[in-house]
């Protein structure tokens, strides 16, 4: 099943000009060309990526997912079950990526042993890293204010992130963390976009409601498309491969294309 696109519109107070955003996630080191084709196309303004981009599981950086360190008992699954992919491709797709926007770019679980010699190659190549931290954007003379709330979640960060002035994007790898707690903590206040993948997309999809997903478990809830919360939009993003061996049915990969608007 090929690659979908997806096109989405938000209403944003505090924008002079609209901005076009690229929301990639969950590559896990996977062929990148239709993507990259897809983005060169496309032109967007900024590329903000949410996590799972590498496979990183084991303190030394072995980058294979059937070679991860088993630390609970479904990951004894992933040993037979498991999808390989390109050696280092998702190094490979963030240093074409940033050639052709501001990259952006949010750790997920599946980079939980990322290695200081990975950041330093990216940041080397103009990838931004926000790893419970944020960074500001300008944009037509207004900041956007970007900010990446990792798995290891720092909470009070995340607080006082969503209390700063201006335009605020939010990526959150897990689709269970914006649920469980940034909807309803009352010390996180609003976001204008919020931005997810993990779930990728339910793995199949009956009657559109998918199957399983990390974290959610069977018939989860958030698995893909745009929600309008008491917090701000949430975009969750099916992903842009597989990890597993088993099919995605009827649930294709999709890159994601959101534009803010002037309000």
């Amino acid at each position: 099943m090929g690659m979908k696109q997806r096109r989405y519109a938000v209403d944003v107070q505090g924008l002079a000009q609209p901005i076009r955003i690229a929301h990639v996630s969950d590559l896990h080191e996977h062929a990148y060309e239709e993507v990259l084709a897809a983005l060169e196309k496309e032109k967007p303004d900024v590329i903000l990526c949410t996590g799972d981009m590498l496979e990183r599981h084991t303190r030394n950086g072995q980058r294979r997912l059937k070679r991860r360190k088993i630390e609970k008992p479904h990951h004894i699954l992933y040993w037979f079950i498991s999808k390989e992919g390109l050696p280092d491709g998702g190094m490979r797709f963030f240093q074409r990526c940033v050639a052709i926007a501001p990259t952006f770019y949010s750790l997920g679980n599946h980079e939980k042993y990322i290695q200081e010699e990975d950041r330093a190659r990216l940041r080397q190549w103009g990838v931004r890293i926000v790893d419970n931290s944020d960074l500001e954007m300008d944009w037509k003379g207004r900041p956007i204010r970007i900010g990446g709330l990792s798995t290891k979640a720092d909470w009070n960060w995340c607080a006082a992130f969503s209390r700063k002035p201006g335009v605020k994007i939010l990526m959150v790898h897990h689709p269970e963390y914006v649920a469980g707690r940034i909807l309803s903590d009352a010390g996180i206040g609003p976001l204008d976009l919020i931005l997810s993948g993990h779930a990728h997309g339910g793995q199949c999809r009956l009657f559109d409601w998918g199957l399983f997903a990390p974290g959610q478990g069977l018939f989860p809830p958030y698995t893909r498309g745009m929600r309008k919360t008491n917090k701000g939009h949430w975009l969750i993003s099916a992903g842009l491969s597989n990890t597993v061996k088993l099919p995605r049915f009827n649930n294709p990969k999709e890159l994601l294309f959101v534009t803010l608007m002037p309000k």
